[in-house]
Parts: C-alpha cells; structure tokens; sequence
C-alpha cells in the first residue's frame, strides 16, 4: 500500500522535473529505493502508461537500484531525455 504512495510521488515529481527541465520524453532515468520496496520497473512504466503520459515510452531505459535508505523513500538519481 505504502508503495503505492511512494510510486505516486515518484510519478509525480518525474513529471515535474521533466516539465521544469523542458523534457518531453525520457530516455533514461535511474531511480534509488529501498531493498525491500515493491517499486520496479515494470511498475513504474505501468503507472505513465496508466495516465497515458507520453514521457516514458518502450524505449526508455529504467533502472531501479535497491540499496539500504530510508524505508518508503526513493532517490531519482538520473533523468536523461530530449
């Protein structure tokens, strides 16, 4: 349940980024989680695909590191897009 959250913010603030930084479409983007978060790719390209948000498409390349942070955090490390 907890993720779902946290995969909202994630969304939330990708988008933000993007829109600040005149990004219309990731190509790559990194992003940092807890190890035991449920948080993926596959469920990050779910969530804009949900919202038909063009920013992430086939193509992008999404990385999700687990590493030992704080619980029901994450870190986006990289955005790289045009």
């Amino acid at each position: 349940m907890h993720d779902t959250f946290l995969n909202q913010n994630l969304y939330d603030s990708i988008v933000s980024l993007c829109k600040e930084n005149s990004i219309s479409k990731i190509h790559k983007l990194i992003l940092t989680v807890h190890t035991r978060s449920h948080i993926c790719e596959q469920s990050i390209r779910e969530h804009f695909g949900d919202r038909n948000n063009p920013l992430i498409d086939t193509d992008s390349d999404i990385v999700v590191q687990k590493k030992e942070i704080e619980p029901l955090t994450a870190t986006i490390e990289q955005i790289d897009g045009e």
